[in-house]
């Protein structure tokens, strides 16, 4: 190989390793792995960030902060089982995303779906406390709180909910009655906590994404669109 060769290949390096280090790395989001160009962009201050934006980065804030208290509490309390697949059969049922609800791009409804998860938000939050009395890390289970609690603002404000208005999900108390029901009740508060904002980010992602779209195609439209199209 010559001299050429060799600085050129050296050049490519350098600066294929430059932009590595460049862009953030989301270890904790394993499931949350849709992070493109332009939020990171938005997330180290590059651009200001839409409300919509923030949004779906406070959802996955959540997401990642509930999974680490699900999996904190899973290893405390069930430290023989190597997975949580064998707890499936003894979850409780709480309220999750459903097909239905609009939150799927097949029948996507921005309205149904964010009305869905306020409601199954709103339930979550208004249960926290179960988790609130459990050894776990104490700032991620104030940090969850307090976003589900902005998120939750964010949503009422954008459906203009009338207070007293919003859908209710009713359930009856969560009941528990010795030390096994009481593990079991935390790890499916958790568990499914955890998969509701999953589904959530995700929901609320793909509207800040529509929105975008749509806004950044009636800026590209010329003067004369609307007269030229009747």
């Amino acid at each position: 190989m010559s001299s050429a060769q060799t600085l050129f290949l050296s050049a490519v390096l350098a600066a294929f390793i430059s932009l590595m280090d460049a862009v953030p790395a989301y270890s904790g989001l394993a499931e949350l792995s849709e992070t493109s160009r332009d939020e990171v962009q938005d997330v180290e201050g590059k651009s200001p960030l839409s409300e919509r934006q923030k949004w779906y980065l406070t959802a996955r804030d959540l997401q990642r902060d509930i999974k680490t208290l699900r999996d904190q509490q899973f290893e405390r309390d069930f430290r023989e089982m190597v997975n949580m697949t064998a707890y499936e059969g003894v979850r409780i049922k709480t309220p999750l995303l459903r097909p239905s609800d609009g939150c799927l791009s097949r029948n996507f409804s921005a309205e149904r779906c964010l009305s869905r998860i306020y409601s199954v938000l709103s339930w979550y939050r208004e249960n926290w406390s179960i988790i609130e009395k459990e050894n776990l890390t104490s700032s991620l289970v104030k940090d969850v709180k307090h976003g589900s609690k902005r998120l939750l603002e964010a949503i009422h404000r954008q459906l203009q909910i009338v207070d007293g208005q919003e859908d209710q999900i009713s359930s009856a108390p969560l009941s528990v009655r010795s030390a096994w029901t009481h593990k079991t009740t935390v790890h499916s508060i958790l568990f499914n906590f955890s998969s509701v904002m999953i589904d959530s980010y995700r929901a609320l992602h793909y509207i800040s994404k529509c929105k975008a779209a749509h806004r950044a195609k009636d800026t590209k439209r010329p003067a004369n669109w609307s007269s030229d199209k009747n």
